[in-house]
């Protein structure tokens, strides 16, 4: 058997062994074959997507997070598009602020709401006074920084 014959046929096997364990619609497993069949890893991905641990996520991961980003896009217009790919993104624009700011309001009502039906709404304004004219306190560390 040639290298590379052998490394597809470990990629397969370590497919298989994958599938056992991992819950996948026939879409699912249709693309992941395609992929070993390819000649990768089903713990690698195209996207260079890795966990918090820098490690790459696994292909079916991937995959369902952009089907996921997909669906979302056809179902917005080209503005909600526009906001929804800024997030993805870490970017702001004006329509993300604007859409922020409105829950913010509506948390914020909500809120008021809340400590009104239960009496509790003088007593929170009273606070919010005397915290407005607290100073901030950074709390101590006794940690040394590296750079100390």
């Amino acid at each position: 058997m040639k290298k590379n014959e052998i490394n597809k046929a470990s990629l397969w096997e370590e497919m298989l062994e994958y599938e056992k364990r991992t819950q996948m619609t026939e879409e699912e497993r249709h693309a992941l074959h395609e992929w070993v069949l390819d000649g990768n890893s089903v713990y690698e991905n195209s996207s260079m997507g890795t966990d918090e641990t820098g490690r790459p996520l696994a292909f079916l991961d991937v995959y369902r997070y952009e089907k996921e980003i997909r669906d979302t896009l056809e179902k917005l217009d080209a503005k909600g598009r526009e906001n929804y790919l800024a997030r993805l993104r870490g970017e702001d624009t004006i329509g993300n602020l604007r859409e922020d700011l409105q829950e913010t309001h509506f948390r914020l009502d909500a809120c008021e709401r809340i400590l009104r039906k239960h009496g509790l709404l003088q007593e929170a304004l009273e606070l919010m006074e005397l915290w407005r004219t607290e100073p901030v306190k950074v709390p101590e560390t006794t940690d040394k920084l590296p750079f100390d």
